[in-house]
């Protein structure tokens, strides 16, 4: 399946139409009225939608002990590795999910799904996924605060991978399916402490195996599909692993984003300007923390 940055103009036209968004069809249309349409790139001679962008901003919230109010984002890259996280174990959890704007309007139900690779020192590769369906309002975040994705995640001494698809449902057929993941097995987090637990590949597998069934129907849409590295080395261009919140925003040009212009205000449980321009980000993004 193709990002929205892979379409060309007809492409996006047509898919468009197909979701039922005749506004955003007609929107490109007028832009290039005398174009050749499979000759017109991304963003289609217009600013692009929040769900458009296909690249990430990473700021990072280091775990503290303090009780002010304002606490200090800073990009992920400029964090130093945690080495008593090495060959340990941790827990993820999602802390916040924004859909600031997603194809359509009013309440959308959104497939989130969080696949978690760790490299053990002994042997194999561990690869557990982690899905749940959200059903969040326009421009609002998920009602969740630190939702459990895995608990006793072993961590390795080299790094984790992650890769996470968030897909926007927009087909009626699927509402049954959906309805029964709401209440089904995977919803609260998977547990890993102890030894190996037969049952995990068996959720990894029905987690992924939803996710592929989800993202093939007609109307359905990836919004996005990051993939990111924690580390445990001093390479700049990574991101390290360490204790606090990694919050990964969807934005078009991440070197220009500044995050030393934004904080987390824990009076009201929300990334704010510092300057009181916007109350919260006015980007699509979630937050996962690692403890």
């Amino acid at each position: 399946m193709k990002n929205f940055s892979q379409l060309n103009a007809q492409e996006a036209v047509a898919l468009y139409r197909s979701m039922d968004l005749k506004a955003e069809a007609e929107e490109i249309l007028n832009q290039n009225p005398n174009a050749d349409l499979e000759s017109v790139a991304w963003p289609w001679n217009r600013e692009p939608r929040a769900w458009e962008h296909s690249s990430y901003a990473f700021g990072f919230i280091p775990e503290s002990s303090s009780t002010e109010t304002s606490l200090k984002i800073v990009e992920a890259r400029n964090v130093s590795a945690d080495e008593s996280l090495k060959n340990t174990q941790v827990n993820i959890s999602l802390d916040y999910f924004r859909a600031y704007e997603y194809p359509g309007r009013g309440k959308h139900r959104v497939l989130f799904k969080f696949n978690a690779k760790n490299y053990l020192t002994d042997s194999s590769e561990q690869d557990l996924s982690f899905n749940q369906i959200f059903s969040i309002q326009e421009g609002q975040n998920a009602p969740i605060s630190g939702y459990p994705i895995f608990i006793g995640l072993n961590t390795g001494k080299q790094l984790m991978q992650f890769d996470v698809e968030i897909i926007n449902v927009s087909n009626d057929n699927d509402d049954q399916l959906l309805d029964t993941m709401e209440k089904g097995v995977v919803k609260n987090g998977i547990t890993l402490l102890g030894t190996l637990n037969p049952i995990i590949p068996i959720l990894s597998e029905y987690a992924t195996g939803i996710t592929k069934l989800i993202a093939g129907r007609n109307r359905n849409r990836e919004i996005t599909a990051p993939k990111m590295g924690l580390y445990f080395d001093n390479i700049a261009s990574h991101l390290k692993m360490a204790r606090g919140v990694y919050i990964a925003l969807q934005t078009s040009d991440p070197g220009s984003f500044d995050w030393s212009k934004w904080h987390y205000n824990r009076n009201f449980g929300t990334i704010q300007s510092l300057y009181g321009v916007h109350k919260e980000l006015p980007f699509n993004y979630f937050a996962f923390s690692i403890s």
